[in-house]
């Protein structure tokens, strides 16, 4: 029997669990680590050539290894130490590095309410330098200072410059990421806040430094956008596309090849860092997906912002001439990151090569001459080295980007398609008719004063419907409650493209029910099916007062004329015998062999999480892989938490699930069944519903991004 009690949609603040393979230790230790024993035997490329229209490198080295290096680690701990020891175990593995006299090592430590150690202070930040004899404490109290204020980093730069001046520079920033809009860092001291893009930028002007290279221990800041802010100031970057496991990068090899020999070439530094970091993935953490790649900033700079701004023209071109349809099919169907926080950062080779056109291909080839060394793990996808922000569906962000955009430099080019494109798709939802919301259909109203047929509804119809929309100033339906939606909305553009909605306009009338051999089918003619870019399964349990979202699902048959199969075997996800709310979140997909992962809505010992599961070739039944934290973007970051959280025998879970009215009202966040005592180990299976209530229906998203539910199967 499945069990409702409200709990509101807040954040506890005390969680446990660990994160998988953490790290805690109390005292550092000098010496050496083996790392992992797993060899990769596999090729993987780098690019050595250099375009001919790269800039020159600010960074010359002497060679022979006479020169001089000084590493700044800017580690703002943040919960990842308080609670699993992360920013310790990283600094032992810098210990256990063997270290030159011309390498110096320097650590700003702050940003977690409790160190893992007996060395670093939470009450202050501090400075030390990692010595083949331990940590060296350098600054003693620099005061509890916001790891996300970029006058403190720039404070940190300026520091390591005039007091370790040196022939090569490298700055890396440990902590959380949220990619082009959420930023770097997480400062528990000082939540709710993260260094934007055009702060770092801000906080590297003012550090006054030239850096050989800068990387981002840190999820999702491998984009065109992080690039063109470094830009000025290095010469290359490393970064990941995806969410980073917990363990974060492996310190040790590289830190040692670079003490070998100080005048290593950063490509060959940069592979020696990427490829001992997947290999520690792959040893340390298999479940995780990994990718980190390095590129070249100076290849960039000449290479990129003639073939962005070409790309982005003929993006543009193709919105504002009627092939609005063909950058939505490129963007729908190209590798999204950390999709189910709705951030829009999407692989920006695969996306140029998707859209196809001769603009799009000289983009991803010059992407693929600056990114001069990129991995990932085998169960991800289309992960090429550079993401970039596009909006799809959600257009909350648009504003907040395009200022970014104003601030760093993106090109105006580029700004002006995403503008246009986010214009059109809004106007697309706005003219929408029929039922937008699944309780109609689950209560029997889906087709109630529908057209019957979306083609005869008129342009000046449309028109009106459009006007009625803009002249009400209230644009939230559309913009996610941008109130500063009117100053990127393209009305002239929406105005112009009547026309355009009324020729490629999903009908929700089209979604009937027919009989079939048998069968219950939806049957839609070629065009409408060619106006949908998704589809899922989506189940609710009526419990007698409302409804119960069992969430979101990416299965689904057809016939063999085409026709959604619209049967139901009563079935849903259960973990342990415990039906649970279910949300698939990526599909990769490469030949034979595949992965799918999703997410189940979760409080684990009082944290808001997600419990993150997984099928794949080696796990056609699924396996629980761990929780990912949820933070409250409202109260505490908009960056994402870095790494899994383990299920061990005695967590206590409760499953959670969205609850609405009759009404089609949105209640609240419900515990879905009683609480669950882990024990350490998982089953996944199909289980009926039983005698429950319950009916099934297909959510169809089509190129505007809006939403439509099917007719509903019931018990």
């Amino acid at each position: 029997m499945i069990f409702i009690l409200a709990i509101g949609f807040y954040i506890y603040n005390n969680f446990g669990g660990n994160l998988e393979n953490s790290t805690s230790t109390n005292n550092f230790q000098t010496g050496t680590s083996s790392g992992s024993n797993y060899v990769d035997k596999g090729e993987y490329p780098v690019v050595t050539t250099v375009s001919e229209l790269a800039r020159e490198k600010r960074t010359v080295l002497k060679g022979n290894g006479e020169d001089t290096a000084t590493v700044m680690i800017y580690m703002c701990g943040t919960d990842l130490e308080t609670k699993w020891g992360m920013a310790t175990a990283d600094l032992q593995e810098m210990l256990n590095a063997e270290i030159s006299d011309k390498v110096n090592i320097i650590v700003e430590t702050g940003g977690t309410s409790k160190w893992q150690n007996n060395t670093v202070s939470s009450k202050t930040n501090q400075r030390f330098k990692v010595t083949n004899d331990g940590l060296k404490l350098i600054e003693n109290n620099l005061g509890k200072k916001s790891m996300v204020n970029p006058d403190t980093l720039a404070d940190f730069i300026k520091y390591c410059k005039t007091n370790y001046p040196a022939d090569r520079y490298m700055l890396i920033l440990w902590d959380h990421g949220g990619g082009s809009a959420g930023g770097f860092g997480y400062d528990q001291h000082y939540p709710n806040d993260a260094m934007k893009l055009d702060e770092i930028a801000a906080a590297l002007k003012r550090g006054d430094c030239t850096f050989d290279l800068i990387g981002f221990d840190a999820c999702l800041m491998a984009t065109l956008e992080t690039a063109v802010v470094l830009e000025p100031y290095a010469d290359y970057m490393i970064a990941s596309e995806e969410v980073e496991p917990g363990i974060g990068w492996y310190y040790t090899g590289w830190i040692t090849a670079l003490s070998q020999n100080t005048s290593i070439k950063t490509i060959d530094l940069g592979k020696k860092l990427i490829d001992d970091y997947v290999k520690e993935v792959r040893a340390r953490t298999p479940k995780s997906q990994a990718t980190l790649s390095l590129v070249d900033l100076a290849e960039l700079k000449g290479t990129i912002p003639p073939a962005l701004t070409k790309f982005a023209k003929s993006i543009d071109r193709l919105v504002t001439k009627n092939e609005y349809k063909t950058v939505s099919n490129a963007r729908a169907n190209t590798k999204e990151f950390a999709r189910s926080s709705k951030i829009n950062q999407i692989d920006l080779v695969h996306f140029a090569e998707n859209l196809g056109t001769n603009e799009g291909k000289k983009l991803a080839e010059a992407l693929r001459g600056c990114i001069k060394y990129n991995r990932t793990s085998k169960n991800i996808t289309n992960a090429n080295g550079l993401a970039i922000f596009f909006p799809y569906g959600n257009l909350s962000k648009v504003n907040s980007m395009l200022d970014t955009y104003e601030e760093i430099g993106i090109d105006k080019e580029y700004s002006k398609c995403i503008r246009s494109f986010a214009s059109v798709s809004a106007g697309g939802q706005i003219v929408s008719s029929g039922s937008n919301n699944m309780l109609d259909v689950l209560l029997g109203n889906f087709l109630e004063g529908s057209s019957g047929s979306g083609q005869s509804i008129t342009s000046a119809a449309l028109e009106i419907l459009l006007e009625e929309f803009l002249s009400s100033g209230n644009y939230g339906r559309i913009t996610g409650g941008d109130s500063n939606a009117s100053e990127w909305l393209d009305i002239d553009l929406m105005k112009s493209s009547i026309d355009y909605y009324k020729n490629n306009r999903f009908d929700p009338a089209a979604l009937k029910i027919t009989e079939k051999g048998g069968q219950r089918v939806l049957a839609m003619s070629e065009e409408q099916w060619g106006l949908v870019q998704q589809m899922e399964l989506n189940v609710f349990i009526d419990d007698g007062e409302g409804f119960i979202d069992l969430g979101l699902d990416n299965v689904y048959e057809f016939n063999e004329d085409g026709d959604l199969i619209m049967e139901y075997d009563g079935t849903w996800l259960a973990l342990n015998g415990n039906i649970v709310s279910y949300y698939m979140v990526s599909d990769d997909r490469d030949g034979d062999t595949y992965s799918t992962k999703g997410r189940i809505p979760a409080l684990l010992n009082g944290q808001l999480v997600d419990i993150i599961v997984v099928f794949d070739n080696e796990n056609p039944y699924g396996k629980v892989l761990g929780a990912q934290i949820r933070y409250d973007t409202k109260t505490d970051t908009e960056t994402l938490a870095k790494g899994l959280i383990d299920i061990v025998a005695g967590d206590k879970i409760d499953f959670l699930c969205d609850y609405y009215t009759y009404e089609g009202e949105y209640i609240n966040t419900y515990f879905l069944g009683e609480q669950y005592t882990a024990t350490g180990e998982w089953e996944i299976e199909n289980l009926h519903l039983g005698d429950r209530d319950y009916m099934m229906t297909y959510r169809i998203t089509d190129i505007y991004g809006n939403k439509y539910w099917t007719p509903s199967v019931a018990n």
